[in-house]
């Protein structure tokens, strides 16, 4: 029996026009592992620390974030610095290719 999951609050506030198909194909499949890996944990009797690798996963939620919220949360940065955003540097700042680079690696170095 398969059960088709509900995204529909992995999404909340989130207007999706703005991002690829691929992207949210993307943030599904992260959802579904994180869910998945919930659910090993939880038969095992283990805790999700002992299922999941600490270091890449916190690295895939950084890279969900900052390609999904980072370029809002950088246009308020640029906004606040006085940076154009069609600028070459404001341009730079809200990449979501930057972004999930950056979270990515922040995410792997803790």
């Amino acid at each position: 029996m398969t059960t088709k999951t509900d995204y529909s609050r992995l999404y909340e506030g989130i207007d999706l026009s703005q991002y690829a198909p691929e992207q949210i194909m993307n943030s599904k499949k992260l959802y579904d592992y994180i869910v998945e890996s919930a659910e090993i944990a939880k038969e095992e009797g283990k805790s999700l620390d002992d299922v999941v690798d600490e270091g890449i996963f916190s690295a895939l939620v950084g890279v969900a974030a900052g390609a999904t919220v980072g370029p809002s949360i950088m246009k308020a940065v640029c906004k606040v610095l006085g940076i154009q955003e069609t600028g070459t540097l404001g341009n730079l700042l809200t990449s979501r290719v930057v972004l999930a680079a950056v979270c990515g690696e922040l995410g792997l170095s803790f």
